[in-house]
């Protein structure tokens, strides 16, 4: 039976990731590729109060990345669930990156109650709105929930006091990251143990000129707060933001400001701003086969294919 404990402990640290700490971060995450080429994809700085709007807005029910991503997305979810979550211990920590407002974890929850397992809810976010949303969507269904306010680098370390296996979902955030880097850091945050849970769309079973596009018709919103964080406004010191064939987003420096200056930035210099990835399904397990842990991949023909790795 579904534990019916509520857990009073609550990690919603107020004082950190202010906008001053967005400046920071946005100086710190601002690397060089190559000559010419600087990265600034770091996927938690879109993620300020001021984006959930936006956020919230993409994923309406009649925009074409709900119909694209967000519903097929669903709907793998749904065939597979009770897939993954026979693979889990009978009682586990299920530690969301990430909640949105789609609440695919509802699809773990119904998996979870028709296998008669308990878990904990620890959703994970830098957002106060998402974090008590996910609180009170868990909390109605009487699951034990502990949301915690951080970046997910600083996991490892704020996790000490969480006993037992745990489940680490970052689902299709996955794409926003270098694989390596990532499944680097979530095994770090399961832990010895731990199961991680990623997804992605396959390249060849969708047209990535219409995602593309979908993307190119977003990222101007998605990306305008981020880029102020260290100045830069598009049609003045930047380009125009362009999705290129990969789902990568860029701009071209028009304008320097001193800090750009100071690291060696010129103009005409190409900016990540965001990375979307979608992987081949070969390049997918290359990837997944680099990390040297065991793991199981759900294929079920459709777009998505998941993957669980254990620790």
């Amino acid at each position: 039976m579904q534990e019916k404990k509520q857990m009073s402990q609550e990690t919603l640290n107020t004082e950190r990731y202010t906008r001053t700490w967005f400046v920071e971060r946005a100086k710190n995450s601002f690397k060089k590729l190559e000559d010419g080429k600087w990265d600034f994809s770091d996927s938690l700085l879109l993620y300020m109060p001021s984006g959930e709007e936006v956020y919230i807005n993409v994923q309406n029910t009649d925009t074409p990345y709900y119909k694209l991503v967000t519903a097929p997305e669903h709907e793998y979810l749904k065939d597979i669930a009770s897939q993954v979550v026979v693979e889990l211990p009978d009682d586990f920590v299920f530690i969301d990156l990430g909640p949105g407002t789609e609440h695919k974890e509802q699809f773990f929850f119904d998996a979870c109650k028709n296998q008669n397992k308990i878990f904990r809810y620890v959703p994970v976010d830098i957002s106060d709105y998402y974090l008590r949303l996910a609180k009170d969507y868990a909390e109605k269904q009487s699951i034990p929930t502990q949301p915690i306010k951080s970046a997910f680098e600083e996991l490892p370390s704020v996790l000490t006091d969480i006993s037992g296996p745990r489940f680490v979902s970052l689902g299709l955030t996955f794409s926003n990251y270098n694989s390596q880097e990532v499944i680097r850091l979530m095994t770090a945050i399961a832990g010895s143990g731990g199961y991680i849970f990623l997804n992605t769309q396959i390249k060849e079973r969708i047209d990535m000129s219409l995602i593309r596009e979908v993307y190119q018709n977003i990222v101007g919103d998605l990306c305008k707060d981020k880029l102020e964080l260290l100045g830069l406004v598009v049609g003045v010191h930047v380009s125009e933001l362009r999705v290129d064939e990969n789902n990568r987003t860029w701009c071209t420096i028009l304008q320097l400001n001193d800090e750009l200056k100071a690291l060696g930035v010129v103009i005409g210099d190409e900016i990540l701003v965001l990375q979307s990835l979608r992987y081949y399904k070969s390049d997918l397990e290359r990837e997944l086969e680099k990390t040297g842990l065991a793991y199981t991949t759900y294929d079920t023909g459709e777009t998505f294919v998941a993957s669980l790795i254990k620790v």
